[in-house]
């Protein structure tokens, strides 16, 4: 049997020798110092006699599924060794123990449950922190008191160095003037009724003796039309003068028709009439003379909507021409402008159509947009003050608007005023350390008790609680209270 083990070993050896040649090269190569395994063979007859109490069972323990779960080789069912450990497993025959397929697969088994274990107690631990991490806290947003202030005042612009408050630096622009015009047809509408011509009629007298012609005699011109005097002609006597004067006297008079024939020329009347030596003549052309007629006029609305019309106009070219002399960062205030209207026909007169011209001479001034908005911040903060204390903050943009700009008439004072209006709106400030001490005043406590002790404290308006039941508590660890501060919410 010594010899049949012996040969056995040596078989294993040399198996192993061959299998692991080329790695027992590489280590010569690199210079590692070889092991050397003894085995021994020892018969039980020689083993000696423990004494008493150091007796060792040398039956073989069963073997667990882990103990089995050993690599084989799948053609030779020899077991893959490490480098520094060789396992032998004898049975009672002195054969090597070899796994059975049972053997392996309840060794799969066994690493198949070990792992499963593993990624159960991975995911275990990963949903406990997911949970941890995704538990709501508890958010209390706090609404501060919040006010809208304004106020209305008036600084002044200085061409030199502001000193003092209300004061900003300005300067005055180029003055220009800018010219336009334009023809607008008449709107309005007139009638003439038919009109007779008027003039006059000269009665002269040949006789030393007065003579009275009455009012309505008729006359006739040369053209045929009828010319009625109006008033009573007394004719005085002739001058006994060498050659004699004729005494002369001249009344109004008109035709009997209307229209233009009635304009009758001078001495178009020249007859002898009436009385002895009594001669009438016209010495004036008639005039007036016209038929029926309607015709257009112009009316005080045309004039005034040419002149908007002008002035729009005019103020675009006059915005865009002061604009260009602003440097980066300055506006300018509305410009002051000096029109002058002219126009070719009054309001009433008959025409078809007018002519207005507008010239409007304009100055203006520019300043700076910051110094403005920073006065207005500045008389805005003070009137809060005044009215709401310290506690309180601006909160958004501050609305400045120009209610009026004017040069001044005396440059020493300041080149120009400006009447403005600012608007903002102010909330109740709290300070880190308040808003800790906030936390410890509710921590532990319900909502609803939460939301009593907060609306007396002051500088809140409104609270909401929310990520939290209505039966549940806070944390008494303020860590997990979380506060939401909504500023400019009515």
């Amino acid at each position: 049997m010594t010899d049949r083990l012996q040969n056995e070993m040596n078989a294993i050896l040399q198996r192993i020798d061959q299998e692991q040649g080329d790695d027992s090269s590489n280590r010569k190569a690199a210079g590692e110092d070889a092991e050397t395994i003894h085995v021994y063979i020892v018969r039980e007859s020689e083993l000696l006699e423990p004494p008493d109490g150091m007796v060792v069972d040398s039956e073989l323990a069963a073997i667990d599924d882990e103990d089995l779960c050993i690599s084989y080789d799948v053609d030779d069912n020899v077991p893959d060794y490490d480098e520094d450990y060789i396992a032998l497993a004898l049975d009672e025959d002195d054969s090597f123990f070899s796994l059975t397929d049972e053997d392996r697969k309840r060794c799969f088994r066994a690493y198949g449950t070990a792992g499963l274990g593993v990624v159960l107690l991975v995911a275990s631990i990963v949903f406990m922190v997911v949970l941890t991490l995704l538990a709501p806290i508890p958010t209390i947003t706090l609404i501060p008191i919040t006010r809208d202030l304004s106020v209305t005042t008036t600084i002044v612009a200085v061409s030199g160095a502001p000193t003092g408050g209300g004061r900003i630096w300005g300067r005055l622009l180029l003055p220009l003037t800018l010219t336009q015009a334009r023809a607008v047809p008449a709107t309005g509408k007139g009638h003439q009724d038919a009109q007779y011509a008027m003039g006059t009629i000269t009665f002269y007298n040949g006789l030393f003796l007065s003579q009275a012609v009455a009012a309505g005699t008729r006359l006739s011109s040369s053209s045929g039309v009828q010319v009625v005097t109006d008033h009573l002609a007394v004719i005085p006597p002739a001058l006994a003068t060498t050659p004699p004067t004729y005494g002369q006297v001249t009344v109004p008079a008109h035709t009997t028709q209307t229209g233009p024939l009635g304009n009758i020329p001078v001495r178009g009347v020249n007859e002898a009439c009436c009385l002895p030596s009594v001669l009438a003549q016209n010495s004036v052309a008639f005039h007036g003379g016209q038929a029926e007629r309607d015709y257009t006029v112009i009316t005080r609305a045309d004039l005034d909507h040419a002149v908007t019309s002008l002035t729009g106009t005019l103020t675009q070219g006059e915005y865009a021409a002061l604009t260009a002399q602003l440097t980066p960062g300055e506006v300018q205030v509305t410009p002051t402008c000096t029109r002058t209207v002219t126009a070719d026909h009054k309001s009433g007169e008959e025409a078809a159509a007018v002519t207005v011209t507008v010239a409007e001479r304009c100055t203006a001034v520019a300043y700076e947009s910051v110094a403005l908005q920073d006065e207005a911040v500045q008389a805005l903060t003070r009137e809060a003050t005044r009215r709401l204390g310290t506690r309180y903050g601006l909160i958004g943009k501050l609305q400045v608007s120009i209610l009026q700009a004017a040069l001044t008439a005396n440059q020493k004072q300041g080149i120009a005023t400006i009447a403005f209006r600012a608007v903002g709106t102010w909330s109740y400030q709290f300070s880190q350390d308040e808003l800790q001490q906030i936390k410890y005043l509710v921590a532990g406590n319900t909502p609803r008790q939460a939301q009593l002790t907060l609306v007396r404290v002051p500088g809140i308006q409104r609270v909401s609680i929310d990520g939290i039941g209505v039966n549940q508590r806070l944390p008494k660890d303020i860590a997990s209270i979380h506060l939401l501060l909504l500023y400019g919410v009515g």
